[in-house]
């Protein structure tokens, strides 16, 4: 019983861990955008935009360390299953 409530959580938190690779693919394509936007009018990223694009990409690091963590959670849970 207590297996089958177990895997119920792992369940979830794979939901969480694909919530948040789908947040790090929209970050991609914020980052994918700005640097299109600079090639489209010819010229190399601004200052500002690198700026952002820095910031977007520590956002994605501390995304992708959080989803490390759920699956070592998960690691943990399933071992503890078996």
């Amino acid at each position: 019983m207590a297996t089958i409530k177990l895997n119920k959580y792992v369940d979830q938190l794979y939901a969480v861990i694909e919530k948040i690779e789908g947040k790090i693919e929209e970050l991609d394509e914020k980052i994918e955008a700005i640097e299109d936007n600079a090639m489209e009018k010819d010229r190399d990223v601004t200052d500002a935009e690198q700026a952002r694009i820095d910031k977007i990409e520590e956002d994605k690091s501390d995304l992708q360390d959080e989803a490390d963590e759920i699956q070592n959670a998960i690691d943990y849970l399933e071992q503890y299953c078996d």
